[in-house]
């Protein structure tokens, strides 16, 4: 005869272990969930700090101040997860330049919608964990006060009960009805009392702007009505203006690139192409389309030679956030310029998983680095101040490195921001290919043959096409580059530059072998 699975005795066993898990379940999410929608975060997004909250009504809100009105859009996530984020302080010098940066910025926005993303991840994991440890500590009270307890005792307490079961239910009774005066007590005055203001309504923007067009990312923005809206649709339009014309240009020349992809040399199928940038200053726009040629040459690597930023301020991370979005799928090698300088720019690099070089020798995709970020320091609009040391012992120290390395080891590739950092490894000859930016013009390649070994050193132009030190812009101040490594069997073998041009054009250069 088959024995019964389930059975009056196992399931008394079980029962109080069902129960702690239970209890543990039902604490746990109620503590996590509880914490999650109470939680907030300041963070830099874009050119503000902000305070993110997460909210359940399926909306990203953007509360902008006093002056400007609120603005949402759909997040389409799970549980109609959203977010508030309350945009506050900022160092822009005045509303238009502010106004200018944050509808550059929107027309790039996935460096920071990632950023956003990763912030409410965090948090969720955070509370959940925090959940889970206050559900362990309630298990185990109870747990701890049950075995103290002890059968005998818990018997006595159940007679107790039982004997005196109409005057526990009498007082339970009234014990229930205080607590239901007392929440009554707590949330009823507010809720009887009329509300002062009428709910927010919320109203497309195609409808504030009849006159103006919108892609399918602004059609589906909604602005709070009130005044601030009515009264603030001058400034509106100017920002909507500026997030159109930038996303015109820039969603031009991405698109340029599949029509001249034939002219762009693909890698083979021995060979590792990266693709290198320099002095983006923060000139997120130029990113989809450095990512369109990498996409067909087929790179694996990003080589970011420095200046990222104009300044190196906590609210220029935005630069670095976009290029992690535009190239999460290379692998990136990275040094900070003398614009990037302060630490707000490399560890913003770190926290992305990007190789920041550091004056020890590093193998990505088979290819030997070697490099160091810029000991320079320079502001927006100011005067270079010195680091920790000069840009000619900065040259010294790391020939002595690169020239160090075992015959069978020796360096591929250095990266450095200002060219004369790789002077002294040049002249050495300890170096097949060095690379920077710096000068915002291209120079070289230039190849020089020391102790019997080709030396190739070469200079990217601005990719972010910066006159000066800020590029961020609806349009290129001049031409924006980036340049094409080719590698086989972890050696430098051939360069070929992609410039965007002031017209909107794409112009690929010849494929230049570089000798083995």
């Amino acid at each position: 005869m088959a024995r019964r699975l389930l059975t009056r005795s196992r399931l008394r066993k079980a029962a109080p272990w069902a129960g702690l898990v239970l209890l543990w379940l039902v604490v746990s999410a109620t503590v996590g969930l509880f914490g999650f929608v109470n939680d907030s975060e300041r963070v830099t997004i874009g050119a503000h700090a902000a305070e993110v909250s997460p909210t359940f009504d399926g909306h990203a809100t953007l509360d902008l101040g006093a002056v400007l009105p609120r603005l949402r859009l759909p997040t389409d996530l799970p549980l109609d997860l959203g977010v508030d984020l309350d945009v506050q302080e900022t160092d822009a010098n005045n509303l238009t330049d502010l106004l200018t940066r944050d509808a550059l910025i929107a027309s790039q926005p996935e460096g920071e919608i990632a950023r956003i993303r990763q912030v409410v991840q965090d948090m969720a994991v955070d509370n959940a964990v925090a959940g889970a440890g206050s559900g362990l500590l309630v298990a185990v009270v109870v747990t701890t006060v049950w075995a103290m307890l002890g059968p005998r005792r818990r018997r006595e307490l159940w007679v107790l009960v039982h004997s005196h079961e109409r005057r526990v239910r009498h007082r339970a009774i009234v014990l229930l009805v205080a607590f239901l005066i007392t929440i009554a007590s707590v949330i009823g005055p507010g809720q009887m009392r009329a509300a002062e203001a009428p709910p927010t309504q919320w109203r497309p923007l195609a409808d504030l702007l009849p006159e103006l067009t919108f892609d399918a990312r602004l059609q589906s923005v909604e602005v709070a009505s009130g005044f601030s809206t009515t009264g603030g649709v001058g400034i509106i339009r100017t920002a909507v203006e500026t997030y159109e014309r930038s996303t015109d240009f820039y969603g031009r020349l991405r698109d340029q690139v599949s029509r001249v992809g034939g002219r762009i040399r693909a890698a083979g199928d021995d060979e590792t192409v990266a693709l290198l940038v320099s002095d983006r200053h923060d000139n997120i726009g130029m990113d989809p389309f450095a990512a369109e040629v990498a996409k067909t040459a087929g790179a694996k690597v990003l080589i970011d030679a420095g200046d990222d930023s104009s300044s190196g301020q906590s609210w220029e991370v935005f630069s670095i956030n976009s290029l992690a979005q535009h190239f999460k799928d290379l692998k990136v090698v990275a040094v900070a310029g003398n614009h990037d300088a302060g630490g707000n720019i490399e560890d913003a690099m770190r926290k992305n998983k990007f190789t920041v070089l550091d004056s020890k020798p590093v193998e990505v995709e088979g290819i030997r680095f070697l490099g160091d970020s810029d000991p320079t320091r320079t502001g927006l609009g100011s005067a270079d101040s010195p680091g920790e040391e000069t840009i000619a012992d900065q040259s010294e120290r790391l020939a002595d490195v690169a020239c160090d390395q075992p015959e069978d080891k020796p360096i591929s590739t250095m990266v450095v921001h200002d060219p004369s950092s790789f002077a002294e490894t040049a002249a050495r000859g300890c170096a097949t290919l060095l690379v920077s930016g710096h000068l915002h013009r291209r120079v070289g390649p230039d190849t020089k043959v020391v102790d019997g070994k080709p030396v190739t050193t070469f200079t990217n132009g601005t990719t972010g096409g910066a006159a000066y030190a800020f590029a961020l812009g609806y349009t290129l101040r001049r031409p924006g580059e980036v340049t094409l490594v080719t590698y086989r069997q972890g050696l430098p073998i051939g360069l070929q530059t992609v410039t965007a041009e002031l017209t909107g054009e794409v112009t690929v250069g010849a494929y230049k072998p570089l000798p083995g």
